[in-house]
């Protein structure tokens, strides 16, 4: 896949979604002033320098994987706030100190489909594709189809090797979980322990501040396309 692929997405032009030193060092800067005065001051800036990029390369990204047949969704309106719910954190903090979004088949921010997830902080990222922190109702389904087609799940899980990829495997229980204790030997009880769905890719600053973000992105979320069609049931 060529980088100039995803770069000259219609409309858009990778200035748009590059990332400058100076909206970076924003992120690092609201890590050690975050209160409500020194965001109100610095809001036109975030605007500028990390909101609308990063709503710009979802919709980069977007367009990508359209012209190649997987519409996964995403922009201004698939971003999360930047405000922290606070009602039940010790943490007090009103701000997050990265910027976040999704994209999804619908365009929105629902739960209950498999999403490609963007994630910039200041000095690093990453991308996600999958489900993430998911119920009991929804985690067996996806178990019990494991078990029903494990040739099919062994089959992606060696298209997302061949991709340099593999399953995020830190969010996992010490034990089969309940009602598949009679599986603590299947070649992928370990998979059946797990509580997300999800594989994730590293992004380092200078994918940001290249635009070389949107290219990396699009491929990985296709080398995952039939991974994230297997989870969302």
């Amino acid at each position: 896949m060529s980088k100039q692929s995803a770069r000259n997405a219609p409309g858009r032009s990778t200035a748009e979604m590059a990332f400058s030193d100076a909206g970076l060092v924003l992120l690092d800067e609201l890590a050690r002033n975050n209160n409500r005065e020194w965001y109100k001051a610095h809001k036109d800036a975030f605007e500028a320098l990390l909101l609308a990029p990063f709503a710009a390369t979802l919709e980069a990204i977007s367009d990508r994987l359209a012209s190649e047949g997987m519409t996964f969704r995403g922009g201004k309106n698939t971003m999360f706030r930047m405000n922290r719910d606070v009602r039940f954190s010790k943490d007090k903090s009103p701000y997050k100190i990265n910027v976040s979004g999704v994209l999804t088949p619908n365009g929105d921010k629902r739960e209950g489909e498999g999403f490609v997830y963007l994630h910039l902080e200041a000095k690093t990222g990453f991308a996600a594709f999958g489900r993430y922190n998911l119920s009991p109702k929804a985690l067996g389904s996806i178990r019990d189809r494991i078990l029903e087609k494990p040739d099919r799940f062994g089959e992606i899980l060696g298209d997302l090797e061949a991709g340099g990829l593999d399953l995020f495997r830190s969010m996992s229980l010490s034990s089969m979980p309940r009602g598949y204790s009679d599986h603590a030997n299947h070649r992928f009880a370990a998979e059946l322990k797990l509580k997300s769905m999800m594989v994730r890719l590293d992004l380092p600053q200078s994918a940001w501040e290249s635009g070389d973000v949107v290219d990396r992105v699009a491929h990985h979320a296709l080398v995952c396309r039939d991974f994230i069609e297997f989870v969302s049931v």
